[in-house]
C-alpha cells in the first residue's frame, strides 16, 4: 500500500515522468553504446595483436634474412678465391684431418708470404666477427671428411652434449684448437642440432662445376630469442620456425610444438582454429626464397585477457548512467524549487511586500526569464514610489564629487607654479628649474593619451634626466641618437621613464663623475628599436637570468625591477607576444635595455 502510494505521487508528477522517461533512455543508450564499443574494442584489440605478431615474424625473417645474406655473400668471397679452394679447401675434402695439416704446413714454407691463406684464416676472417655464430661445418660431397670452425667453444660443447644425451653413447669426437674433424658419426639422420639455425650452401669447382662439398653454418637461436623477447610487451603468442619440408626448426615456447602446427601448409595466412575445446589464431609468413615459415601461435584466451578494460567500460557505464540519473534527477529537483520560489514571491507581492524579490539563478531559461521580468516589474513599482527629490539631492552629490576629484590635480599643478616662481623670486634658480622639470612631469601624468608620439615621450624623458642631473651636480652624462623620422611614432605613455629611474636607482655610481647613459632610436623594418644603455654597476648573473626569466613568462619581476615587468607587459598586451623589453648586462661594466614595437605613423592610428 505504502510503495502503491509512492508510485501514485510519483506518476502524478510532471517532474517525475520526466526524469522516468529520461532514466530509461539513458540506461538503454548507454549499455547498447556499451556493447557496441565492447565489439569495436575486441575487433581492435585482434588486430593489434595480429599486426603485432605480423611485426614479430618479419623482424624474426628479417634477421635471418641477413644471416643468409652473409652466407651469401662469403660464398661470392670464396669463388674469388680460385687458389684456395683448389690449392687448400679440395685437398682437404679429400684427405683426412692429419693428411691436410701437413699439407698445409708444406704449402706454408713454400710460400713466400708469412701470412697463411688456407681455410682456417678463411673462417677466421668472415665468420669470427659474428658472436651469433656457433659453429661452420665444412662437409666433404664424399663421405669421410667433415671440418667444423667453431666460434664459440661454450655453447657449441653445451648443445653437444644436449645431443649427446638425447642419441644415448657414441663415438667419442677429437677436438683440435678452431679446427675440428669430426669422426664418421650418424649426423645424418638428424634434421638439426639443439637450439642452432643452420644455413647451407654447395662449394663447387669453378671450373668443372663438380660438387666438393656443402658449407653450413651454424646460428644459435639466442639473436631470435632477443628479438622476440623485445616484442613481449606487444605480442603475446608464441613463434615457432619450420623449413620448407615442415622439419621444425625453432620454438619460442620451450622447444614444444603445438599439434595444429605439425602438418601446416607453407603459405601466408591467418586463420582461426579450434583446438582442445579452444580457440586459436595462426599467423604464417612464407619466406620462398630462404625456405623459412614463420608462425604466430596465440591462444584467445591470452588476447582476453588483455582485454580486462571491459569490466572497466561496464563499470564506467553503470557510473556514468547513475551519474545521468543523478544530474537529471537534481535539475528536476532544481527546477521544482524555482517553480515554488517564483508561486511565493507571488504570494508576498500580494500581500502587500514590495521588498520581496527572486533569488538570481544562473540558469538562462524561460523560469530565469520569468523571475528577472518580476524582479524587474518590483524595481520600476518601487522606483516610482521613492522619493524623486532624494534621488536628485544624491546625483548632485555625486556630480560635485566628480568635479573635485578633477581640480585636485589642476590645484597641485598650480601650486608647484606658485612654489616654483617663489623660488625665483628668491633667486634659487637651480630649485626653480627642479619645480619647473617636477610640474612638466606632473603636467605629462595628467594627460588622458594612452598612446603619445616618440618626441614627446623623449622630453618627458629629457625632463626627468634634467631633475636628477640638477640633484647629481654634472655627474650624469645623456646622449641621444634618434632619427628625425622616428620622432613622431607612436609609444605607450610611460614606456621609457620608468627604464631611466630603475637606471637612476640600481644602476647609476654616485661615486664617480663618467656615469654615461645613451638613449637610441631606430627604425628596423616595421618595427622601432629603442636602446638605453648605461655604463653603470651592471647587473649579477643570478639576478639577471631571473629578470629575463620573469619577463618571458610574463609574471611580475623581483622588487628591484617592477618597472621593467610592468613596461614589458603593457607593451604585450598592446602589441602582442612578439614586442617587449630584452635586458643584457655585463655586472660592473654596463646593462643594455632594447624595447621593441611595431612602428606606426600618425596617419595609420
Amino acid at each position: 500500500m505504502f510503495l502503491s502510494n509512492i508510485i501514485r505521487r510519483l506518476t502524478n508528477k510532471v517532474f517525475s515522468k520526466i526524469l522516468i522517461t529520461y532514466s530509461v533512455t539513458i540506461l538503454l543508450t548507454m549499455f547498447l553504446l556499451l556493447l557496441v564499443l565492447s565489439r569495436y574494442y575486441t575487433e581492435v584489440i585482434i588486430q593489434k595483436e595480429m599486426d603485432a605478431s605480423t611485426e614479430t615474424l618479419e623482424r624474426v625473417e628479417s634477421y635471418l634474412q641477413q644471416k643468409d645474406e652473409h652466407v651469401q655473400y662469403v660464398m661470392q668471397e670464396l669463388y674469388l678465391k680460385t687458389d684456395l679452394i683448389y690449392n687448400d679447401i679440395a685437398f682437404a675434402l679429400q684427405h683426412d684431418y692429419d693428411s691436410y695439416l701437413a699439407y698445409r704446413l708444406d704449402k706454408y714454407s713454400e710460400n713466400s708470404s708469412f701470412i697463411p691463406n688456407n681455410l682456417n684464416t678463411f673462417f677466421q676472417a668472415y665468420f669470427s666477427q659474428d658472436p651469433d655464430i656457433n659453429a661452420v661445418r665444412l662437409k666433404s660431397a664424399s663421405p669421410g671428411t667433415e671440418y667444423e670452425y667453431i666460434n664459440s667453444h661454450y655453447r657449441w660443447n653445451k648443445y653437444m652434449d644436449k645431443r649427446e644425451q638425447k642419441k644415448g653413447n657414441q663415438e667419442e669426437i677429437a677436438v683440435h684448437p678452431q679446427d675440428l674433424q669430426l669422426k664418421q658419426v650418424e649426423w645424418e639422420q638428424e634434421r638439426s642440432i639443439f637450439n642452432n639455425i643452420q644455413i647451407s650452401r654447395s662449394i663447387n669447382d669453378p671450373a668443372t662445376l663438380k660438387k666438393l662439398g656443402d658449407l653450413t653454418v651454424f646460428y644459435d637461436t639466442a639473436g631470435i630469442q632477443d628479438l622476440i623477447r623485445l616484442r613481449k610487451s606487444q605480442f603475446k603468442g608464441t613463434v615457432h620456425i619450420f623449413q620448407r619440408n615442415g622439419d621444425y626448426l625453432y620454438s619460442s615456447d620451450d622447444g614444444t610444438i603445438p599439434a595444429p602446427l605439425k602438418d601446416i601448409s607453407f603459405e601466408t595466412s591467418f586463420k582461426k582454429i579450434k583446438w582442445k575445446g579452444k580457440n586459436y589464431y595462426i599467423n604464417t609468413l612464407a619466406d620462398d626464397h630462404g625456405g623459412y615459415l614463420y608462425v604466430g601461435f596465440m591462444p584467445e584466451d591470452d588476447i582476453k585477457k588483455i582485454t580486462i578494460v571491459h569490466r572497466y567500460m561496464l563499470l564506467s557505464t553503470v557510473l556514468l548512467s547513475c551519474i545521468a540519473i543523478a544530474v537529471t534527477y537534481f535539475a528536476m529537483r532544481s527546477y521544482s524549487r524555482r517553480i515554488n520560489k517564483i508561486e511565493t514571491a507571488i504570494h508576498e507581492v500580494r500581500d502587500g511586500n514590495l521588498q520581496i524579490r527572486i533569488p538570481d539563478s544562473k540558469e538562462k531559461d524561460e523560469l530565469t526569464a520569468i523571475s528577472e521580468s518580476f524582479n524587474d516589474m518590483l524595481d520600476d513599482l518601487n522606483m516610482y514610489i521613492k522619493d524623486v527629490y532624494v534621488l536628485n539631492i544624491r546625483q548632485r552629490e555625486a556630480e560635485m564629487k566628480a568635479l573635485q576629484s578633477q581640480i585636485q590635480p589642476h590645484f597641485l599643478y598650480n601650486t608647484l607654479e606658485a612654489i616654483r616662481m617663489k623660488a625665483i623670486a628668491d633667486g634659487s634658480k637651480p630649485t626653480s628649474n627642479m619645480i619647473y622639470s617636477l610640474g612638466q612631469l606632473f603636467r605629462y601624468s595628467l594627460s588622458s593619451k594612452e598612446i603619445v608620439q616618440i618626441s614627446d615621450e623623449i622630453q618627458h624623458v629629457k625632463e626627468y634626466i634634467g631633475l636628477n642631473q640638477i640633484r647629481y651636480s654634472n655627474r650624469l652624462h645623456v646622449a641621444y641618437e634618434i632619427p628625425e623620422n622616428c620622432l613622431d611614432e607612436k609609444i605607450l605613455k610611460f614606456t621609457l621613464q620608468p627604464l631611466i629611474e630603475n637606471y637612476l636607482i640600481h644602476g647609476f655610481r654616485k661615486e664617480t663623475n663618467n656615469n654615461e647613459l645613451l638613449i637610441k632610436v631606430q627604425r628596423i623594418h616595421r618595427e622601432i628599436e629603442i636602446i638605453i644603455k648605461d655604463n653603470g654597476r651592471g647587473i649579477p648573473i643570478d639576478k639577471l637570468l631571473a629578470i629575463q626569466t620573469k619577463l618571458l613568462e610574463g609574471t611580475t619581476t623581483s622588487e628591484g625591477s617592477i618597472g621593467l615587468s610592468n613596461v614589458h607587459q603593457r607593451i604585450q598586451l598592446k602589441y602582442g607576444q612578439n614586442y617587449g623589453i630584452q635586458i643584457s648586462s655585463n655586472e660592473g661594466e654596463e646593462t643594455i635595455v632594447e624595447v621593441r614595437i611595431p612602428a606606426a605613423r600618425r596617419e595609420q592610428i
